[in-house]
């Protein structure tokens, strides 16, 4: 059991190491991704103002 768990903490490790070799990478990506979403998110709402949709019944 004990060789369980310590694969597992050597998994993560590695992992975590992995992670912080990246350095800022994955927030820069993960800011880029958000605000894509947002930007179609935006513009998916005025479409629908537009069309007059916004309280449109489903």
């Amino acid at each position: 059991m004990k060789d369980f768990f310590c694969a597992i903490a050597d998994f993560f490790g590695l992992i975590f190491s992995a992670i912080e070799a990246l350095g800022n990478i994955p927030n820069y990506f993960y800011i880029v991704v958000i605000f894509m979403f947002l930007v179609l998110w935006t513009a998916k709402m005025v479409q629908h103002r537009k069309n007059n949709e916004e309280h449109a019944p489903l």
